[in-house]
């Protein structure tokens, strides 16, 4: 029997980890937390994750920082990252594409994480699919990131507007 995808959430903003876990929880994924850097990689010492959640600017270490120490400690199956971060797109830039799948910008759509991170769990081998979706998501914001990947913004649908669901 294989071992059961769990999800890892990094993120310094407690209220921001608790949503993000509960979304998840609601996929019927484990879920564990940590607050920043340090404690993401006293985690990943003790479990493999499918997806890590992982926010960009932290106390202690940052997200670039743990996702130094996964290409320093490469895992048994290579997580799927997300970033999540309120920053400008130049700090965007200096993130990897082959570590990380994409960027999620705060604020994001409550609503499309939940399904993201359920796509994201099934593993890298869907990657193009996961790329797909970033691309489709109603906050164009999500798909900043993959701009080095085969879609083009004519594969994708006009954003939407709706304030309702986004989280700051």
């Amino acid at each position: 029997m294989g071992e059961e995808k769990r999800v890892l959430v990094v993120d310094d903003d407690v209220s921001i980890r608790r949503l993000l876990c509960t979304l998840v929880r609601r996929e019927k994924l484990p879920v564990d937390s940590a607050a920043d850097g340090v404690e993401a990689i006293e985690k990943l010492a003790q479990h493999e994750y499918a997806v890590i959640l992982l926010d960009l600017m932290m106390p202690r270490m940052d997200g670039f920082g743990v996702i130094d120490y996964l290409r320093a400690y490469p895992r048994k199956t290579k997580p799927v990252i997300l970033m999540i971060s309120a920053y400008a797109d130049q700090t965007f830039r200096k993130v990897d594409s082959e570590i990380v799948a994409g960027v999620i910008r705060k604020p994001f759509e409550v609503s499309e994480i939940g399904m993201i991170v359920r796509l994201c769990a099934r593993g890298r081998e869907d990657e193009e699919n996961i790329r797909r979706v970033l691309h489709s998501t109603r906050d164009r914001a999500v798909h900043d990131f993959l701009t080095k990947s085969r879609l083009t913004a004519a594969d994708t649908p006009p954003g939407n507007d709706d304030e309702n669901d986004r989280i700051h």
